[in-house]
């Protein structure tokens, strides 16, 4: 057992050195992969087992000031890794919209489209703070298998994608989820002030449209390169991208449905 876990260690060493992309080897996070496996595990344990022990015996606590300031920051980090990471891509002549083969192309625009890329994968370790605040606020409630399962998979994926396939096609699923999230930390901001927006069927309903429109666009991106093969993209890469969003459509709809059509 001890040997054959050496060689998955040494194996994923290899696979995580030889093909990293060099634009990032100077961005912290991006080396081996194993502090990332132990932020997802401590995070899982934390969720499910050490916080709510943690709180078993403690009050809520009143979180209010410590969230508007946190999503602020969601709001306006999101915003500029959603702005200038489509300005340098979407609106550079030398990037395609229908195609964007991976390459290790290095020029000012590049350089500015790998930081951003890098902003992205950072700030969906932030985004672990969401199931923090629930846990700390005794809102278990909230922490579904939807939400941890998208929380811990996005450290994973953006990592993996920042550090091999940073620039490339699937760029477009950092941006339309960085605008997401401004819609999202807006209505958490605005309910800090306007508590009866909690209550709003019409705030909820219209965020997880909204949700549900970027898993479509986001099918619609990787699957149609996918059927029409005439893009010079693992086709690997494709399938699970758009497998994987349409499994989040899937449970997206599951709880639309369930909430605001079902109950209605």
């Amino acid at each position: 057992m001890a040997l054959v876990l050496r060689n998955i260690y040494q194996t994923f060493n290899y696979f995580f050195t030889e093909y990293k992309d060099p634009r990032i080897e100077h961005y912290p996070l991006l080396g081996s992969p194993w502090p990332i496996v132990m932020i997802i595990i401590l995070y899982l344990k934390f969720v499910n087992d050490w916080g709510r022990r943690l709180m078993k015996y403690q009050n809520p606590y009143d979180l209010t000031i410590v969230m508007n300031i946190y999503n602020l920051i969601q709001i306006f980090l999101n915003l500029y890794i959603g702005i200038v990471g489509g300005l340098n891509s979407y609106f550079d002549p030398d990037y395609s919209w229908s195609c964007e083969t991976i390459n290790q192309k290095d020029n000012p625009v590049r350089r500015k489209l790998i930081f951003i890329t890098y902003l992205y994968f950072i700030s969906k370790i932030i985004d672990l703070l969401d199931t923090v605040f629930f846990i700390l606020r005794k809102k278990y409630n909230q922490i579904t298998f939807l939400h941890t399962y998208h929380h811990a998979g996005m450290v994973a994926a953006t990592y993996i994608f920042t550090k091999f396939l940073a620039g490339s096609h699937a760029t477009l699923l950092g941006l339309i989820n960085s605008f997401v999230h401004v819609i999202m930390y807006f209505y958490y901001f605005l309910t800090s002030f306007k508590p009866e927006l909690k209550k709003s069927i019409w705030w909820k309903r219209h965020i997880t449209q909204v949700q549900l429109i970027q898993f479509t666009i986001l099918m619609l991106h990787f699957g149609v390169p996918l059927v029409g093969g005439y893009c010079d993209f693992p086709k690997t890469l494709l399938f699970i991208g758009f497998t994987q969003n349409m499994f989040m459509f899937t449970l997206f709809a599951d709880f639309y449905i369930k909430t605001y059509i079902k109950k209605k």
